[in-house]
């Protein structure tokens, strides 16, 4: 099962719509839990609920539980709550949680390439979350500004060093890259009714866009 964005809501309605919209649809069984066949998210709420991201017990190392206990994280019924270094929420659930989504496509915003983190000190969290997902680096190093962990099963999970983006970036941000392919993939957003909440190089049609979801998410839809 992928990393999970959570989104607290204000109004669930709006982030449904938004997200139905951006090709996410309900996930039979797991109440608020979206897919658009490769990412997943979850729309909560409830007036205690925050912004961050979500994994379940079941993927992560056998020594999770004592990594936790010496992270002095919060029990909550059904899981364990802790803040990354980055100051992002992060939900650990009980059990086995969703299947993985069958692809890594979504089915409006292309290709999806994970969740990406922007870290004050990338070198403290790039600690926490490789020892929490058992994940080790696929490519950037702390030193290059930005590192990207990934683990099969889990998907990719890419840390930016702040001043590195010159983008609008929401953490957690879910990331898309589509090549020559994303100009249209925005003119089809714009059809949909997706605003973009920030165009990238060019204007009219926008070649790159961010994305802000109404409860705060971010997309990151990008030609590479």
């Amino acid at each position: 099962m992928p990393l999970c964005a959570t989104t607290c809501a204000p109004d669930p309605a709006a982030s449904a719509a938004f997200l139905s919209r951006a090709g996410f649809e309900p996930l039979a069984g797991h109440d608020g839990l979206m897919s658009d066949g490769a990412a997943l998210l979850q729309v909560d709420g409830a007036r205690s609920a925050r912004t961050g991201v979500r994994v379940w017990k079941e993927a992560l190392p056998a020594s999770v539980d004592g990594w936790l206990a010496q992270r002095g994280a919060v029990r909550f019924d059904g899981g364990s709550l802790l803040v990354a270094p980055s100051g992002t929420r992060v939900e650990v659930m009980d059990g086995v949680g969703p299947e993985s989504p069958p692809s890594g496509r979504g089915r409006v915003l292309g290709n999806y390439a994970g969740l990406s983190i922007e870290a004050v000190d990338l070198g403290r969290s790039l600690d926490f979350w490789s020892s929490l997902l058992g994940a080790e680096v696929a490519s950037g190093s702390p030193d290059q500004g930005w590192v990207s962990l990934r683990r099969e099963g889990l998907g990719e999970l890419s840390l930016m060093a702040p001043f590195i983006c010159p983008h609008s970036f929401a953490n957690p941000s879910l990331t898309y890259f589509n090549g020559a392919e994303n100009p249209s993939i925005l003119e089809d957003l714009g059809r949909r009714g997706v605003p973009l909440f920030e165009r990238v190089g060019g204007d009219e049609p926008a070649v790159n866009a961010v994305l802000r979801e109404p409860g705060g998410v971010g997309f990151f839809v990008f030609n590479d």
